[in-house]
């Protein structure tokens, strides 16, 4: 599950799908499957979980043969065969029994952080192959970008992962989603807020929802910012709507509230919000800075 942060106005928190490879797969039994990439990225984060994995399933085996073993002989001892070897013997089960339960939490503890990590960056992934648009002042220099036209004016398209620390263009990426109406309100609200969003690196890519394009009839000006790009090609649809069903599940109104997923500057979701509040984005990025804090991971 991807938890929605939940911001209150004080405070805390495309064209059609085309054929593509995707990054993740469900075999017979319904489990997810990783690609060879996501998983060999997941190892490279966390390269002792396997030999942690191995060594709790070998104490978990030893721990069940061992409880097998006692068994019987508290099963001989009451049946009155080695009467002295029980008390002994469930003394040892008990101890079996209690390192099954606590070498299986642990087991289960990092399968489920493995997991998490590989979701994570599966999701990354997938909005990595996203494209978006906007002007030369934005994309000028990002890997991958091409030139092109954008309401009559020069425009350039280019991977949403050209965004990415090191590929040309460090910008942490706001991709705000909520119906026609919300989205034009935040498009107000980036208008206003262009200069700030500028200075804190964030580019805001306003998605309406269902449809998962770009909206329509924006202002020609706002567009030459380099704080707003647009979706332009890859599974924008398919990838909004998904992270949509989540967050309904949770209870956010996509239509009226909508949400917002923030990408850190190395590509990593840093955070999902319910609501978009941008006002509030830049702030934690100044008070930050002002605090001395780190601000270039963030």
């Amino acid at each position: 599950e991807r938890p929605y942060a939940v911001r209150g106005a004080a405070g805390s928190v495309s064209e059609a799908a085309l054929p593509r490879r995707s990054n993740t797969a469900l075999n017979l039994s319904g489990d997810r499957e990783y690609s060879r990439e996501i998983r060999l990225r997941e190892e490279a984060e966390s390269p002792f979980r396997k030999v942690r994995l191995f060594l709790y399933a070998a104490i978990l085996g030893g721990a069940f043969t061992s409880l097998a073993v006692s068994t019987a002989r508290i099963a001989a001892g009451m049946s009155g065969i080695n009467t002295d070897l029980l008390e002994q013997s469930a003394i040892n089960a008990g101890v079996d029994v209690a390192g099954i339960v606590l070498f299986g939490f642990l087991f289960k503890r990092d399968v489920d952080a493995q997991e998490s990590r590989l979701k994570r960056a599966a999701k990354g992934a997938e909005f990595a192959k996203l494209t978006i648009r906007g002007s030369p002042v934005l994309l000028e220099g990002a890997v991958g970008a091409a030139s092109g036209q954008l309401a009559g004016k020069a425009a350039m398209t280019a991977p949403l992962s050209s965004l990415r620390r090191g590929r040309g263009v460090d910008k942490r990426v706001v991709i705000a989603s909520a119906g026609k109406d919300k989205i034009k309100e935040v498009l107000e609200d980036t208008c206003n807020l262009a200069e700030s969003l500028m200075l804190n690196d964030l580019v805001v890519v306003p998605v309406v929802y269902p449809q998962g394009t770009a909206p329509l009839g924006l202002d020609v000006e706002l567009l030459e910012q380099d704080c707003v790009a647009l979706p332009a090609g890859g599974n924008w649809r398919s990838i909004i709507n998904d992270e949509a069903s989540e967050a309904i599940s949770q209870g956010v109104d996509i239509e009226n509230e909508g949400f917002s997923i923030v990408l850190k500057k190395n590509g990593r979701v840093g955070q999902r919000t319910k609501g978009i509040y941008l006002g509030r984005m830049v702030g934690e990025v100044t008070e930050r800075r002002a605090a001395g804090m780190d601000v270039s991971n963030i």
